[in-house]
């Protein structure tokens, strides 16, 4: 399922540009999912109800990632807002404080022993001095005051505001409680769909025979996904001046937090075929950081790897992300390095929840221990 990507705003003719060699782009890609799709030996109805369900399923996750971000940052303005009315509360006890000194000291003084050292006074410098320090001192007392009731005034939009947030953070809990649950209704309805599709195929045959057609399909996608991008290379806008992936190789961050299980090479339980990649084991709904800047080459639902999402590095080099619950980017996006791109989950048929993660240069798998040596926390 592709999903609206974030676009930086842009001038207006360079937006236009932008908006119709994506158009261009996105159109070749769905032309070229489609071929695949109708290129397939057999197309198993199980499957395509699992497409379907785990389709609706990103739909709800991704407007459950959204939802937890716009609680978060709730939360984080509220902090923010709490802090702030605490220190503005100690600014005003001060204020306060220094305004009831005055005060007092006014009232000592008085009005009439003021007047006698006016009387007193027979040089008409120090009178002159004398009235000066009292206007100084009336003034001081007036800013005091006028202090004292800008931070009344300020406490109490703090605490409206307080209000105003705090009312909506709990309507986007309320919110992520109410699409929590519907996520979890179709995720049950989902395994039960998956647990139909692994007896039908329980036969060493047939799982063979399943796991030969889906490394086709991505073998085929790549082919056509690379072929693609350089035939439209010289209208697409190209790849910002940065750092070369080629260059970066063992100083990338894995692309998920997890336990990184290096499965690369190595033949898969039925023999005959090897991993082409690792596996990250992570709880679902976990982000999925792209490892290096880029452009997004494909985003949509593949047979065998569920959700994924495929960037373009440049150079032939390209980085792949499967079986995620959502994808957050959209064919076309540039994406930067470390940036979240999906969130982990289970789609494609996993009975637990996992990223499957590969490199590719020029088609060709590459070992991603190679690349990604440091852990994220």
């Amino acid at each position: 399922m592709i999903t609206p990507g974030f676009l930086a705003a842009e001038d207006a003719p360079g937006h236009t540009l932008k908006q119709k060699e994506l158009k261009q782009l996105r159109k070749e890609i769905k032309t070229l999912q489609k071929n695949l799709t109708q290129q397939q030996s057999k197309k198993s109805q199980l499957q395509e109800d699992i497409k379907l369900s785990e389709q609706a399923i990103a739909d709800n996750a991704r407007q459950l990632f959204i939802i937890q971000q716009q609680a978060q940052q709730l939360s984080e303005d509220l902090s923010i807002l709490n802090d702030a009315l605490s220190q503005q509360t100690k600014n005003l006890v001060m204020q306060q404080q220094l305004l009831s000194s005055q005060l007092q000291t006014s009232y000592a003084i008085g009005r009439q022993e003021f007047l006698k050292l006016l009387l007193n006074q027979q040089n008409p410098s120090t009178v002159s001095r004398i009235m000066t320090y009292y206007d100084y001192f009336h003034a001081a007392r007036q800013k005091q005051i006028e202090q004292v009731n800008d931070l009344l005034q300020s406490l109490d939009q703090d605490r409206q505001q307080i209000n105003i947030t705090s009312s909506e953070l709990r309507e986007k809990q309320y919110q992520l409680k109410q699409k929590q649950q519907q996520l979890d209704k179709q995720q049950q309805q989902r395994n039960e769909l998956v647990a139909a599709l692994d007896h039908d195929i329980a036969s060493k045959d047939k799982q063979l025979s399943n796991l030969l057609l889906n490394e086709k399909n991505l073998t085929t996608l790549i082919k056509e996904l690379k072929k693609t991008m350089e035939e439209m290379a010289a209208s697409l806008t190209q790849l910002p001046t940065k750092t070369k992936f080629k260059k970066q190789r063992g100083k990338l961050y894995w692309p998920a937090t997890g336990k990184v299980k290096n499965l690369f090479g190595r033949w898969r339980s039925i023999g005959q075929v090897k991993w082409q990649g690792i596996i990250i084991k992570s709880r679902a709904g976990t982000p999925v950081y792209s490892i290096s800047h880029g452009r997004i080459a494909y985003s949509d639902w593949l047979r065998g790897y569920g959700l994924i999402t495929i960037i373009d590095h440049g150079e032939g080099y390209m980085s792949l992300y499967g079986h995620n619950q959502t994808l957050l980017k959209e064919v076309g996006d540039w994406v930067e390095n470390n940036e979240i791109i999906a969130t982990v989950g289970s789609s494609g048929g996993l009975k637990k929840s996992g990223l499957y993660f590969e490199v590719r240069y020029n088609g060709e798998a590459s070992n991603p221990a190679r690349w990604c040596k440091k852990k994220r926390r």
